[in-house]
């Protein structure tokens, strides 16, 4: 019955939204920042790295990692069927993982870096917990973890004023995903990263009132107020 109500609100929350929403070209300024955060722009000889793209989705992210990293050192990993013809296509390494389990099929200490990108958000509590534990197994000494998440609750505050301001996209952000089962803060997630590894560095992406306050446009003042982002993204290392 939940399953069914929550089939019926995603697709009436969708309706009207372009095919493509989903699958829009990575921004530059975010496909620089992925870079940095992941440590690839720093690296001059990245033949060697190995990088882990926790639920690839599109296999956008993917593509961008694959502008530094030879493509047979990226590996996808997800729990939905439905992206992996097209990854494949785009010759990727993809492998299915059971969405009931917090398993990654890898030895330990064999990625330099993970990246997630909204995803823990769709991720059970529990298991969630699981597969960080899992990241922080495969991920090499200094490795790095490279996530982000949307912040709750600031996201729904985001969520209703964009509705407001944009009537063709209303129902898509007055609802809220129903698939988000693991709404979680940066402090909450921060909490959690701090007890698997040495350094947590998380940033908010835009806040509450920064485009008619200058000064929340500040480095340390957004990290003191990050609370009040619409998402977060940043990164880990493992000690």
């Amino acid at each position: 019955m939940v399953f069914t109500i929550s089939r019926w609100l995603e697709k009436y929350r969708t309706r009207g939204v372009p095919a493509g929403f989903y699958d829009q070209p990575i921004a530059d300024d975010t496909a620089r920042l992925v870079l940095k955060s992941c440590r690839l722009e720093d690296i001059t000889d990245t033949s060697a790295i190995k990088v882990l793209d926790f639920g690839y989705g599109s296999g956008r992210y993917m593509e961008i990692f694959a502008t530094r990293v030879p493509k047979n050192n990226i590996v996808g990993v997800e729990v939905s069927r439905q992206w992996l013809p097209r990854a494949r296509v785009a010759q990727f390494n993809c492998v299915m993982i059971s969405p009931a389990k917090p398993v990654l099929p890898f030895n330990a200490e064999a990625f330099d870096v993970v990246f997630s990108s909204n995803v823990i958000e769709h991720i059970p509590r529990d298991l969630c917990w699981g597969y960080l534990k899992e990241i922080h197994r495969i991920l090499k000494k200094g490795g790095r973890l490279a996530i982000g998440a949307p912040n709750y609750p600031a996201k729904r505050i985001f969520d209703l004023m964009t509705a407001a301001r944009t009537p063709q996209y209303r129902w898509y952000y007055l609802f809220d995903d129903p698939t988000h089962c693991n709404k979680r803060s940066i402090f909450a997630v921060e909490r959690d990263l701090k007890s698997l590894f040495a350094t947590v560095h998380l940033e908010s992406g835009p806040i509450l009132l920064e485009s008619m306050l200058p000064v929340l446009r500040r480095r340390k003042v957004r990290y003191l107020l990050r609370g009040l982002g619409y998402k977060f993204f940043g990164y880990c290392v493992k000690a």
